[in-house]
């Protein structure tokens, strides 16, 4: 039996139906949240899979969770900005939910555990979701476990979850706002390629105790990856660059000049940071273990345009 932890979001919701496919029994811990009339729970308990909706922070839940279990799959993590101040949930979820997995792990005698973390992850970086997610991967590294830590890049597929994040820049008709220079390196992968390796690596030998960086076929610097959306949605090529290098309340007043309610320092800091292979090989790893990723960023655009375009 696999325990998939939050598998309900953009990456779980590809990663569910390969498992299903390959004939997998599942366990679905999730939060739950979102919009009911988009919840596709009630599809996965018809499939068979063993949904529980639960606190991540009830220890309870955690437990029952555990029962019968041979391989933990951690999708959770997901970012959400709260605008009004630091969100907690950055800590609990990136590093205090590991520490609980991997203790009842050990406890209920599961051996594997497979970790989506990101690309950017590192100690010393200024945001706090990056920073929580390193701790975090640090924890499973050290662990007896039979562990795995996948760092992707950004996702897309029929839409990219970092633009929709910040939709109302990317889409601002008078000019395109660029945070700090632009020139941060990213290499977004396809959302699908993602899930399959990770469904993959479940069961493969070669994967255990390996850090895997999992990136697109093309890098881009974020300035760039930006200008060919905008390039797609048909608007302005003017950039204006909002430094990112400011104080909390100096960078709250320069954002003001951005749409209503865009973008907040934390927020910032991710969007500067590089997203890419750290190993000057475009991830060799990922490549000698699950093949080289095919899908490029332009073959989705038109669909994410006109996603951005009707939200």
């Amino acid at each position: 039996m696999l325990l998939v932890i939050g598998g309900t979001g953009f990456l779980g919701s590809r990663v569910l139906p390969i498992m299903l496919e390959r004939g997998y029994e599942i366990k679905l811990l999730t939060r739950g949240s979102g919009d009911w009339r988009e919840s596709n729970l009630g599809q996965y308990r018809k499939q068979g899979i063993k949904v529980t909706v639960g606190a991540f922070e009830d220890d309870d839940v955690l437990m029952r969770a555990m029962t019968d279990v041979d391989a933990i799959i951690n999708l959770s993590g997901s970012f959400r900005i709260n605008r009004n101040k630091r969100d907690s949930a950055f800590e609990y979820v990136n590093f205090t939910l590991v520490e609980k997995l991997l203790a009842l792990a050990q406890e209920y005698e599961v051996q594997r555990y497979v970790q989506v973390s990101c690309l950017g992850a590192r100690d010393e970086s200024p945001s706090d979701y990056l920073r929580t997610k390193y701790e975090g991967d640090t924890l499973v590294a050290k662990s007896p476990l039979y562990w795995t830590i996948f760092r992707p890049s950004y996702l897309f597929g029929e839409r990219f979850p970092l633009l929709d994040t910040i939709r109302p820049l990317v889409t601002f008709k008078p000019f395109l706002p660029v945070v700090g220079s632009g020139l941060n390196v990213v290499a977004p992968v396809h959302v699908v390629e993602v899930a399959n390796a990770i469904v993959d690596a479940i069961y493969m030998k070669e994967s255990v105790g390996q850090v895997v960086d999992f990136v697109g076929p093309r890098q881009y610097t974020m300035l760039e990856l930006l200008e060919e959306v905008r390039d797609a949605l048909g608007l302005s090529e003017r950039v204006m660059t909002v430094p990112s290098q400011l104080s909390g309340k100096v960078f709250d007043l320069v954002s003001k000049g951005l749409p209503k309610n865009t973008i907040d320092l934390e927020l910032a800091q991710i969007l500067i940071a590089d997203s890419c292979a750290l190993d000057g090989q475009g991830g060799a790893l990922a490549k000698q273990l699950f093949g080289p990723t095919k899908v490029p960023l332009g073959d989705c655009l038109p669909t994410i345009a006109e996603s951005l375009l009707a939200k």
